[in-house]
């Protein structure tokens, strides 16, 4: 049977209406997290184009627009989205986004970084795809056609049949030269990424993919994977032609099918799009895109505020990063982001002999006082939250301050049991290096915060800041030497990412080089269960084991996520999406074909 119009996404066991209430945290993109619904802002607070002050839904003035984005708990500044005009798009103009990363490698099987794999994924489609910008809703993750018309899957799971969308043409740039897309070109990227780069894991089941005609894939598994569509559907599954892996140039120019074609790539300066004229999803209403590289946060929002850029990337980091900009522009739109993904923890190369003892990696969560990085870092709008996401196995989340997320994070920390269980490890004058990147301000913050609260467990952290560049290879290519306070986790789009990917022994998203032989056999044996409630039990005993006993993942206090752009940008959301989806830092590819400029 046809597949396409069932939600096949990640169903979030979260109720709308515990949203409201105030009972859901929503870990918001790759910056930071976005609370739903905690606590009260008894300040006066901005005002700013297109945000909805009534609780519960708004309709959406465009109705192209999903009102679920319009949602606004009554205790928070912003809603989870602007409300689009009720007017035809206007074409033309040059979409300019002031970005932190640089220039790196186009080849998207080398990296799962945002800052590299932003160019190719404006440059590249999907063979299907997640519901994003406008449409989506925050809480539901939803699959839809892309150079896929269709798919069908096999009544025992092992088959997934695809029927490529006709008349799809490459761009008409060499070396393809606008010539058609064909099944084959999609088997190939496929089988590149299952045998080479860092998302090899997505395919480790597969057994062969086929194209017996120009309009027909076939991928066919050794055994059911319970979550592979959402892995095609995915950020990290970009399909590439076969031309620029054989003559070597995928690593420095993309050529793909999608609405927006690369002229060229500065390092430290600018990347430069060109509207597709041939687009196969129709008319494209900007002219281009640029990417203005600007790694200094400041330099970002001056060219913001000067109306050089309609975008730029963490802009705002707390509610008075907003007041300052609203201050000075106020018809700014904002709203607050409200995905399902994960945050920033604490880094660990759990295979430096440091870490080895669960003792010493219990004592590095009990060093941590959360609610004073709340008040301090996040002007007190925040929680401490896993960074795995919660919602795969609780209604709600884990209440830190009553303990739910084990007896090893307590709200205002705890040095004396931290000490104690030092002293029981045998670990006197625990000293721990650690580096850490600045994404935003927070970054640059909580270093010096958490040395001062570990020294009181004993504890000396030595926080030291590496470029981005540096920190992803150590950090992402799993040569972290000791720690990182920036330990961010790769966003994904379905539980097997969280529930093997990042943590079975041999897998490369395993960040923290955790091995565990009972993890590896539960991590195992989720992938291919395939009735919900017994895959559920096996997701909570992992969870049990890292973050309640073992504590292999140390959580860190998060904050709100606010999402600011010009009041003329239309049909864009940077962030929101559930589980990190429609990311300002990944998926421009996704939303550019509604996006307009309202000037």
């Amino acid at each position: 049977m046809s597949e396409t119009t069932e939600r096949l996404g990640v169903h979030l066991p979260i109720d709308r209406r515990t949203v409201l209430r105030g009972g859901t945290l929503a870990l918001g993109g790759i910056a930071a997290a976005a609370l739903i619904g905690c606590g009260g802002d008894d300040e006066e607070t901005p005002t700013a184009t297109g945000t909805a002050a009534a609780t519960g839904t708004t309709t959406a003035a465009n109705k192209n627009q999903n009102p679920a984005q319009l949602v606004k708990d009554p205790n928070l500044p912003y809603p989870f989205g602007i409300a689009e005009p009720d007017k035809p798009a206007k074409a033309g103009g040059v979409l300019n986004v002031g970005v932190s990363w640089d220039v790196s490698t186009m080849d998207p099987s080398k990296s799962a970084a945002g800052g590299t794999i932003t160019v190719p994924n404006v440059g590249y489609d999907r063979l299907i795809g997640f519901v994003s910008g406008i449409h989506y809703d925050p809480l539901k993750l939803e699959l839809k056609p892309e150079l896929a018309a269709s798919w069908e899957r096999s009544p025992d799971g092992l088959v997934y049949t695809f029927k490529i969308r006709p008349g799809i043409k490459w761009q008409n740039v060499a070396p393809l030269n606008g010539r058609a897309f064909v099944a084959a070109d999609a088997a190939f990227a496929l089988q590149r990424y299952a045998k080479e780069g860092v998302h090899q894991s997505i395919h480790s089941e597969v057994d062969k993919f086929e194209a017996p005609d120009a309009g027909t894939l076939k991928i066919t598994l050794k055994k059911p994977l319970a979550d592979y569509l959402n892995n095609l559907g995915g950020r990290y599954q970009t399909i590439f032609p076969k031309e620029l892996v054989d003559d070597g140039s995928i690593d420095k120019t993309v050529v793909g099918t999608s609405s927006m074609i690369l002229r060229d790539a500065k390092a430290q300066q600018q990347v430069t799009f060109e509207r597709n004229p041939d687009y196969w999803q129709g008319k494209v209403n900007l002219d281009g895109l640029v990417f203005k590289i600007m790694p200094d946060g400041a330099a970002r929002i001056a060219a913001f505020r000067a109306g050089q850029i309609e975008y730029g990337y963490a802009l705002a980091s707390k509610l008075s990063d907003v007041k300052n900009i609203v201050g000075t522009n106020p018809n700014v739109q904002v709203f607050m982001s409200g995905g399902t993904a994960g945050g920033y923890g604490f880094g660990m190369n759990l295979q430096n002999p440091k870490f080895k003892d669960e003792r010493v990696r219990r004592a590095i969560s009990l060093s941590m006082d959360h609610d004073t990085t709340i008040q301090v870092i996040y002007e007190g709008y925040g929680v401490s939250g896993p960074d795995q996401p919660w919602a795969f196995i609780f209604p709600k989340l884990p209440d830190y301050k009553k303990g739910e997320l084990g007896p090893w994070v307590k709200a205002a920390g705890d040095p004396a049991q931290a000490k104690q269980l030092l002293d029981a490890a045998g670990v006197k004058d625990l000293a721990i290096n650690a580096t850490y990147y600045t994404y935003a301000q927070y970054d640059a913050d909580r270093p010096q915060l958490l040395t001062d609260q570990m020294r009181k467990s004993g504890i000396t952290l030595n926080a030291r800041r590496v470029e981005y560049t540096e920190f992803n290879s150590q950090w992402v290519g799993g040569k972290l030497e000791e720690a990182t306070t920036s330990g961010w986790s790769a966003a994904g789009f379905d539980a097997d990412n969280y529930f093997y990917n990042q943590i079975y022994s041999t897998s490369p998203g395993n960040r923290h080089r955790l091995s565990d032989p009972q993890v590896d056999q539960w991590a195992d044996q989720q992938r291919t269960e395939l009735d919900p409630n017994k895959r559920k039990d096996i997701h909570k005993k992992i969870w049990d084991r890292i973050h309640t006993d073992q504590m292999y993942r140390i959580s860190q206090a998060a904050g709100y996520a606010y999402e600011v752009q010009q009041p003329w940008l239309r049909g864009w959301r940077g962030a929101g999406g559930a589980l990190g989806s429609s990311s300002y830092f990944y998926d421009w590819g996704e939303q550019l074909i509604d996006v307009w400029l309202d000037k």
